[in-house]
């Protein structure tokens, strides 16, 4: 319909119609979205095609399909950028419209974690991040009423949004060189307690200073590391370029990139 308004003449021809050519711009940036296979979740869903899916959609997402899991991990990689806040605020309000409507909301509490929150949540926030942005900060303010909680996982806690920060009533510090930060940080801690933002930079991989509720006095303490650990290792430069490969299969990684698979 709008390709046959953006082109209809009439009088055969003398006279444009009127919407004739504006929606040309629109046109080509749609055509480019359909044809962009990243965006095949959005325009050419495989599966949960109509609202009768909902039951299942949820289920999977607060861990009760099959089989049953206490972890829900949603990936975003692979989702262009220009939709991607508009995906995470979706499920802000999901996690917290479903326990908003749960009778049982005490007995099923939801803890949404949010890696790499500065993308989202800035704290000087651009139109297309104010949805995500309040969809985020009413779980920030209200969720704890419902059972629906936040955790936000940044390296830069001075670039989140002020709002999400205050209503939290635990911090766990890992290793922060940025002076800017150690001051937000610093600014956290009891008075008395401030000088314990020294040792930020100098704490090793895997220790983590914790200030709040949770602990009397701020608390340094040391975390297993995971096994098996993620596939999070930094890569050896010079060993890889000593002795990497003299040739890549570009063609194969120009496939993975238009398929979006990894």
């Amino acid at each position: 319909h709008f390709k046959q308004a953006n082109e209809q003449q009439l009088d055969f021809g003398k006279t444009k119609g009127a919407l004739y050519g504006a929606f040309d711009n629109f046109l080509v940036r749609f055509q480019s979205m359909y044809n962009d296979t990243r965006y095949d979740f959005l325009l050419r869903p495989k599966k949960r095609t109509s609202s009768e899916s909902l039951e299942s959609l949820l289920r999977d997402f607060i861990g009760l399909g099959e089989p049953k899991r206490q972890i829900t991990v949603i990936d975003l990689s692979p989702i262009p950028s220009d939709v991607r806040p508009m995906v995470s605020s979706q499920i802000a309000r999901l996690a917290y419209e479903f326990n908003y409507w749960n009778p049982r909301r005490r007995e099923f509490p939801i803890l949404l974690v949010c890696e790499e929150a500065h993308q989202y949540l800035p704290r000087e926030g651009s139109p297309e991040l104010q949805a995500t942005r309040r969809a985020m900060e009413r779980i920030a303010k209200e969720g704890r009423k419902y059972g629906v909680s936040l955790c936000v996982v940044s390296q830069r806690p001075t670039e989140l949004s002020e709002t999400v920060l205050a209503q939290c009533s635990n911090y766990l510090c890992l290793r922060i060189s940025n002076p800017d930060d150690q001051a937000y940080v610093r600014g956290l801690m009891p008075e008395g307690e401030a000088d314990m933002a020294e040792i930020l930079a100098s704490l090793a991989r895997g220790e983590v200073l914790a200030v709040g509720d949770a602990t009397p006095l701020p608390t340094r303490f040391q975390v297993y590391p995971p096994d098996p650990p993620p596939a999070s290792a930094d890569v050896p430069l010079s060993k890889s370029w000593r002795s990497g490969p003299d040739d890549l299969d570009v063609m194969d990684i120009v496939q993975h990139w238009w398929q979006q698979k990894r």
